[in-house]
C-alpha cells in the first residue's frame, strides 16, 4: 500500500460535488454566477472555489467575467456535458 505524504493531493478527477456543480449547470437555462451556485449548494468560499477552479481546469465548465463587475458566470461546456452525461450512469 503507498501512503501519501503531508500535503499531497490525490489526483481524483471528479468527486460527487463535482458532478453536483454539473447537475445545477445543465438543468438550468439561467447563467449562474459563482456566488448564486455556492449559495444553491450551501458551500463554503473555499470549497466552492476549488471545486470551481479543478472543473475551469479540466475545461469541464467555463468562467466568463462579466463586463464592469467583479461577478463571473458559469456555463457547462459541450465536454462536461458528455462527462456528466457518463458519471449519472455510473451513480
Amino acid at each position: 500500500m503507498i501512503t501519501r505524504k503531508k500535503g499531497d493531493r490525490s489526483k481524483i478527477l471528479l468527486n460527487e460535488v463535482d458532478v453536483m456543480i454539473l447537475e445545477v449547470l445543465s438543468k438550468n437555462k439561467d447563467k449562474f454566477s459563482v456566488l448564486t451556485l455556492k449559495k444553491k449548494l450551501k458551500m463554503s468560499n473555499l470549497s466552492g472555489r476549488k471545486h470551481i477552479n479543478r472543473l475551469v481546469d479540466s475545461k469541464f465548465i467555463t468562467k466568463v467575467r462579466v463586463e464592469g463587475q467583479y461577478k463571473y458566470v458559469l456555463n457547462i461546456t459541450p465536454i462536461g456535458k458528455e462527462v456528466l452525461k457518463i458519471f449519472s450512469k455510473v451513480m
